[in-house]
């Protein structure tokens, strides 16, 4: 009969086997990550402006009420700010005219470098083709499969993929930023989280109420006006 030493050692010895075997050998190198899509080409004149070059700012009106309707949701208020010139929301008065540019305009004349002017336009047009959708998202929120999931149309499906797939070739670009510039970190992580909320409604991977879809337009809304101001700092 072995001893109670010889029997412990040889416990310790089998469970460091076991230990190194699950251990990857150090010199395993991960699987390199995916390439983005290629960014679409889109042009300047491809993205629709909102209805009206100026909107005046009516009795009990606000920035988020003209941002609502003139992209899509309320967030834009701070691209409408921006855009504008407004410091302090709270103190426009009544009758204002406020500029209500095409996004990637308002980006060209607030003197976006060249370079990442392609990668603007192809936010926007993926931000105005969801928001073109949501009438046809809204009205399937109310016909689920036995899985309880929205029964999306293929088209609406379709919207949802192409545009998170622009989101993440436009990123790429911005990531690629260099000095004297400096990369757009926030926008960036807003415009990402766009894309991964725009992923699972194409799945129909959300709840039966517009929540998923007001936080895709609230991470466009974001992320343009942290563009547009790293823009107008000389994109630093």
């Amino acid at each position: 009969m072995r001893s109670p030493i010889v029997l412990a050692i040889g416990a310790l010895l089998l469970l460091a086997g076991c230990d190194k075997a699950s251990r990857k050998p150090s010199g395993t190198a991960s699987a390199p990550p995916a390439p983005p899509p290629p960014l679409p080409v889109v042009a300047i004149a491809d993205v629709p402006p909102p209805s009206t070059p100026e909107v005046e700012l009516k009795p009990g009106s606000n920035l988020g009420i003209v941002a609502q309707d003139a992209y899509g949701h309320e967030r834009f208020s701070g691209f409408l700010s921006v855009v504008n010139g407004i410091t302090d929301p709270t103190k426009i008065r009544d009758g204002t005219e406020l500029k209500t540019p095409a996004i990637p305009v308002a980006f060209q004349d607030a003197g976006v470098d060249p370079a990442y002017q392609p990668a603007i336009n192809a936010l926007a047009k993926a931000a105005t083709d969801y928001f073109a959708q949501s009438g046809a998202f809204r009205g399937a929120l109310s016909a689920t499969t036995e899985s309880g999931k929205p029964e999306l149309s293929p088209g609406v499906t379709s919207v949802f993929t192409s545009s998170a797939d622009a989101v993440d070739a436009a990123v790429a670009v911005l990531e690629e930023a260099k000095p004297p510039h400096t990369v757009p970190k926030k926008s960036i992580e807003q415009f990402r989280q766009a894309s991964t909320h725009l992923r699972k409604l194409a799945k129909g991977d959300i709840a039966t109420d517009d929540y998923s879809q007001d936080l895709v337009g609230q991470r466009f809304g974001l992320g343009f006006t942290n563009a547009l101001l790293w823009t107008k700092a000389q994109h630093q």
